[in-house]
């Protein structure tokens, strides 16, 4: 999809194209909020152990082994009983497109969330590859370029799950969709009816292909965008909570506060 990140704060990539950064997390402390965006981001635990909500799955991904996710797909981490420390690789697919038919026929599969591949990865080759990107003291070089193109290639030819050719087009119009009327009152019925689906059955499509329910996906989107403008100090908290869809005030900031840990006006107080 042609869209620009919906994250607040837009990651910076190095000239090569790419963002990697190291963690170190203490015990029952959350790693990364439910999110997604349309970037593609690879967590390799060196140590430790840690929790992630991904593709309708609780998974646990534990040292040595590393997890990808695909542009649109929401996932979240946190960690346990137990200190984690991993390296987060992040690249803009877009930014690696070149004129050949190779890269349209992959990348695009790649993009669009018709190439599915496994869950936890393992592959000494594969593991090799991240850590000699993550490693590395040079983040703008060529090589490192050329060690994205290859880790790209060990995905398809070790970990592809399945392709499945415009398999998601549909769930990408809804998405669309949502982000251009998320101001307007929808929901999980009026969606199905919409694009000709059962409600049990949209639910279930959307759900394979983003990890999380439409509503959820509609609350996520909702409440970035009301950030959007809290940041802007501009509006009052019932003014934003309207424009943003959400018809009470009371309600959006329980929302507010349970997915950003502080209510509204902390974010309104700074600004």
């Amino acid at each position: 999809m042609n869209k620009a990140s919906k994250e607040i704060t837009p990651v910076e990539y190095s000239t090569a194209a790419v963002k990697i950064l190291h963690f170190k997390i203490k015990p029952h402390t959350t790693c990364f909020q439910l999110h997604w965006h349309d970037r593609v981001e690879i967590i390799r635990v060196k140590k430790g152990q840690m929790v992630l909500q991904c593709y309708n799955n609780t998974v646990k991904l534990k040292e040595g082994e590393m997890i990808l996710f695909t542009p649109k797909t929401a996932h979240g981490g946190y960690t346990d009983d137990e200190e984690v420390e991993y390296d987060v690789l992040m690249f803009d697919l877009k930014m690696f497109y070149n004129q050949t038919d190779v890269c349209n026929h992959f990348f695009s599969a790649f993009y669009d969330g018709d190439a599915k591949f496994e869950t936890v990865i393992c592959n000494s080759e594969t593991i090799s590859c991240i850590d000699k990107i993550c490693n590395s003291t040079d983040h703008g070089s060529l090589e490192i370029i050329a060690l994205v193109y290859k880790l790209i290639s060990l995905l398809f030819k070790k970990h592809l799950y399945k392709l499945s050719p415009d398999s998601n087009t549909k769930i990408k119009l809804i998405i669309d969709y949502i982000e251009e009327n998320y101001k307007l009152d929808i929901s999980t019925k009026t969606l199905s009816k919409k694009f000709g689906y059962s409600s049990e059955h949209f639910c279930r499509k959307f759900k394979e292909s983003t990890g999380i329910t439409p509503m959820t996906y509609l609350k996520i989107y909702r409440l970035e965008q009301s950030l959007k403008m809290i940041k802007s100090n501009e509006y009052s908290i019932s003014e934003i909570a309207l424009e943003c869809g959400f018809l009470d005030a009371n309600y959006f900031t329980r929302c507010f506060k349970a997915y950003y840990g502080v209510p509204p006006k902390h974010y309104k107080n700074k600004s």
